[in-house]
């Protein structure tokens, strides 16, 4: 009998996700030590930039400055 294991979890979500349009990102790839930072601590659940770049596209009549 086969164990589930953790990541085979994560990686069936993570392809779910891919499947519905997400993209997946590497955490250490946006860690605030890295070379491309999202985020300025690990503690910084929300990454406000790309959240708020996805309102401004998803809402266009919005505009940026609400």
């Amino acid at each position: 009998m086969n164990k589930i294991t953790e990541s085979a979890v994560e990686q069936y979500a993570i392809d779910l996700l891919e499947k519905q349009g997400y993209q997946y990102i590497y955490a250490p790839d946006i860690a605030p030590d890295s070379e491309t930072p999202e985020r300025s601590s690990f503690e910084d659940v929300l990454l406000l930039e790309r959240l708020k770049k996805s309102r401004w596209q998803n809402n266009p009549k919005q505009g940026k400055n609400h």
